[in-house]
């Protein structure tokens, strides 16, 4: 069964492309047969997925109306794909709700600051409303980007959401080079930005949150 996983965060600038195409990417070279979907009227995705240099089908869709009539139509897809994922862009509105409503997971991106965690707990809120209103279960954590783990203020917002019962995965995407150089190769993340991104896809594996790794259609 085709996973929709959507990346939502109303803060801008927060990590959602990257953290996107990172974990696409990687699940491309698992065997995932994979398509994204850009909502964000400034293409960043759709920029990177154009390069033609990660094997997964792509398609940039601006109206909020259309979003999950296409998403439904993906899903009939022949072959099938394993995943969907859908990019934001970075502010409240319809679109963000519809994607949220698409998906089966939900991944918010903060970086260490207070504005992006004040972000990433209004969503989380409204990833709760939408999931209340259509009532069914929607997994929504956070995922700290662009971070030097070993600060005081990485330990400090993570302790807040800790706190305020906002679930994040203990994995993080840590500050490395290799993640802006993804966008002008169109390719997954190198190096350390590599090992980086795996230890993200692996926290969302071993939570049991991924279903392409539950399926039995991996390793290939």
């Amino acid at each position: 069964m085709t996973q929709v996983i959507s990346v939502v965060q109303e803060k801008g600038g927060a990590g959602k492309t990257t953290l996107l195409t990172a974990i696409a990417s990687l699940m491309v070279e698992d065997g995932a047969k994979v398509v994204v979907i850009d909502t964000d009227p400034q293409r960043h995705l759709e920029a990177w997925a154009k390069k033609d240099q990660t094997s997964l089908d792509w398609l940039y869709e601006e109206n909020d109306e259309k979003l999950i009539p296409t998403v439904k139509a993906l899903k009939n897809n022949e072959p099938a794909y394993d995943v969907i994922f859908i990019d934001t862009a970075g502010f409240k509105s319809a679109m963000a709700m519809h994607a949220i409503a698409a998906a089966n997971l939900i991944l918010i991106p903060s970086k260490a600051n207070e504005a992006d965690a004040k972000g990433a707990k209004r969503t989380f809120s409204h990833v709760q409303s939408v999931a209340e209103t259509m009532e069914r279960d929607i997994p929504a954590l956070v995922v700290m980007m662009d971070v030097d783990t070993h600060t005081n203020i990485t330990q400090a917002i993570t302790d807040a959401f800790d706190v305020q019962s906002v679930p994040r995965l203990d994995a993080m995407c840590a500050h490395r080079t290799g993640f802006k150089e993804m966008t002008s190769t169109g390719k997954a993340p190198q190096g350390s930005a590599r090992m980086s991104a795996k230890s993200v896809l692996a926290d969302l594996q071993g939570r049991g949150l991924v279903n392409f790794y539950r399926s039995g259609s991996w390793p290939k």
